[in-house]
């Protein structure tokens, strides 16, 4: 009969540590602020899916964007994005 002795330890090689994305942080952007300016600003940081949507159901289109100003950004303010995620500027006309 043989006795096996202890088995040696299998070499594991350490995971390999995949970097993180870097992302782009949404600015905070102050509600009022001219639609221009805060899309100008995000496209600025390398955002290149900037949209500006109405935030009053009359209105569907936003074609004058110096018309009108900031209500709220989607994602919000904080939150980090790809380049070409979708960012929503909510407006509204003063």
């Amino acid at each position: 009969m043989t006795v096996a002795g202890p088995t040696p330890a299998a070499s594991v090689a350490p995971a390999a540590t995949v970097p993180a994305k870097s992302g782009i942080t949404i600015p905070d952007i102050a509600a009022g602020t001219n639609a221009a300016i805060a899309k100008s600003k995000l496209e600025a940081l390398g955002l290149t899916n900037v949209e500006l949507s109405s935030a009053n159901p009359d209105y569907s289109n936003v074609f004058l964007p110096k018309n009108w100003t900031v209500v709220s950004i989607e994602p919000t303010p904080g939150s980090q994005v790809q380049a070409s995620d979708p960012v929503i500027v909510k407006v509204t006309k003063p």
